[in-house]
């Protein structure tokens, strides 16, 4: 059942500091929505986001499938491409965690209600162990394959090793750091210089794929 059908009187409170605007502006202000309403803006944001994440995900997997025909595999699989996070036990929790990205970018504080913060790490978990594009699904480790505090960060207990991840999987990874790269205005290369064999262990011949399709394609 969704959280807000069973808040906290406190964490309720903590909703109604907030305005949700139909252009997903926020701004402060209180009761201008009820709990379902206010969820459902969060969701229409997420919708968007996400969607339009995925838009960009096929449009680099269409520059990398003709740069080279052995990923045109990949102009199939963009059908797929993150479609766990639309479903239990994924989309609650990233409704939050998108609507908390969304509140950095625009220097609006926000807090998660209670227990939210430890079912964002745990859909965050199942969407890697579940997605062939990222490095988690091909380690044999199962645990700790994230930083708690900051899923983004570098700083992991342990390297997860991805060298078995294909070559075509690699091609989506790409796609999706590069899709990433461009909501976020940042350099993919910056992210793979700062992630592997940091956070994930490649070998030689996965490096050089990876940095030669962003040269390629970035």
């Amino acid at each position: 059942m969704s959280w807000y059908k069973n808040a906290k009187r406190e964490d309720a409170y903590n909703w109604n500091r907030f305005m949700i605007h139909e252009d997903h502006k926020v701004s402060a202000s209180i009761d201008f929505y009820s709990d379902e309403e206010r969820f459902e803006k969060m969701k229409e944001h997420f919708d968007k986001r996400t969607n339009t994440h995925i838009d960009l995900v096929a449009k680099y997997c269409k520059k990398i499938a003709e740069y080279d025909n052995r990923f045109s595999e990949l102009l199939n699989r963009i059908k797929d491409h993150d479609q766990s996070k639309f479903k239990d036990p994924e989309l609650e929790p990233y409704v939050y965690l998108t609507w908390d990205y969304k509140c950095k970018d625009d220097g609006v504080k926000f807090e998660m209600p209670e227990g939210m913060k430890d079912r964002t790490n745990e859909s965050t978990e199942h969407h890697i162990f579940n997605n062939p594009h990222h490095p988690e699904y091909w380690s044999d480790k199962k645990t700790n394959l994230i930083n708690r505090n900051d899923r983004d960060s570098s700083d992991v207990e342990e390297m997860i090793d991805a060298t078995k991840m294909p070559d075509l999987d690699i091609g989506e990874l790409v796609a999706d750091w590069m899709a990433v790269s461009e909501e976020r205005k940042t350099s993919p290369k910056d992210w793979a210089d700062k992630n592997i064999n940091v956070r994930w262990k490649f070998n030689d011949h996965q490096k050089a794929l990876i940095y030669e399709l962003i040269e390629e394609i970035w």
